[in-house]
């Protein structure tokens, strides 16, 4: 059976921006992935799943197969055929050569030209910050009146995708250590670490953040005051740039400063094919999502009251 939902539909992927062209390249390495989910007839996609028993579960138990559904390691049912290759882009909120609704705009055009009259504009950071809630609607406001002929939504952000939670957990099982921490960049409002918080405990981990309290100093001592002898670091961030670089400088010089602790620096998320199926899923509509945070149509985004700004993780 053919999932369809949106013919004629052009896919951006909006991301932070960086000055450090790496997570630029990344993207458009995500993007290229995401085009070949989408442009196959038999892509693959991430549904949600019942919590595991006993939650929170350890990060090293081995996943059963089952948790996936149709999932990671199974192909669902096919996404959609068409005769043309569907069309994915990257924009950047910041730092870029021009203003993220003029990059709207652009692709705009171009996906116009290539037959389409709809884009789905998909923001690619880990939560629903001030970035997410504010910025982006505003820009794709602003690009709308420069392409009438075209329907631009949003869908949910990436970090509404349940499926980050299977990724993390993939990633951790590739370590032997007893005990881990989920290091974020972290928000000097409260409410905007919360949910990298659930994350963490829902796996059983801690948190540290690189910009607020508690930082990795402060959790590495605390964990090695309970015994811990071996600690895995997940970074939770997209890609590689300046802050992972930095990220891994001061792991090293921790390591130096507790040799008894043997410390697991793991990678970033970075572009990969479960990642790209992640943010297919959102494009296409599929997926269970956070339900704070419906695709926004730009003709009842009018009509909504002022959103409360939160921060971002990028």
């Amino acid at each position: 059976m053919s999932t369809n939902l949106f013919p004629a539909t052009a896919y951006l992927l909006v991301y932070h921006g960086s000055r450090d062209p790496r997570p630029g390249q990344a993207a458009e390495r995500l993007a290229q992935l995401v085009r070949e989910q989408l442009n196959s007839p038999h892509g693959t996609t991430v549904s949600s799943s019942p919590p595991l028993p006993g939650t929170p579960l350890s990060p090293f138990e081995r996943l059963p197969a089952a948790m996936y559904g149709s999932g990671l390691a199974a192909a669902s049912q096919p996404r959609r055929a068409m005769a043309d290759p569907i069309l994915v882009g990257t924009a950047c909120l910041e730092t870029g050569a021009l203003p993220l609704h003029q990059q709207i705009v652009k692709f705009g055009r171009r996906a116009a030209a290539a037959g389409a009259t709809a884009i789905r504009i998909v923001p690619i950071f880990l939560l629903r910050g001030v970035h997410v809630l504010r910025d982006l609607p505003a820009e794709m406001q602003m690009a709308q009146r420069s392409l009438p002929d075209l329907a631009l939504s949003l869908t949910p952000s990436l970090g509404d995708h349940p499926g980050l939670r299977h990724l993390a957990q993939e990633r951790l099982q590739t370590t032997t250590a007893e005990a881990w921490l989920l290091l974020a960049h972290g928000s000097r409002r409260p409410e905007g670490n919360r949910a990298i918080q659930t994350l963490a405990q829902s796996l059983g981990g801690a948190v540290a953040y690189w910009a607020v309290p508690p930082h990795l100093e402060t959790q590495i001592i605390h964990l090695i005051q309970q015994g811990v002898q071996r600690l895995a670091i997940l970074p939770y961030f997209l890609f590689t740039g300046t802050t992972t670089d930095a990220i891994t400088q001061r792991t090293e010089e921790l390591a130096e400063r507790f040799p008894g602790l043997g410390i697991h620096l793991l990678p970033p998320l970075g572009p990969s094919p479960a990642l790209a199926q992640l943010v297919a899923d959102l494009a296409l509509g599929q997926g269970a999502v956070a339900p704070a945070q419906p695709a926004v149509s730009l003709k009842r985004m009018a009509r909504r009251s002022l959103l409360q700004p939160s921060s971002m993780v990028s």
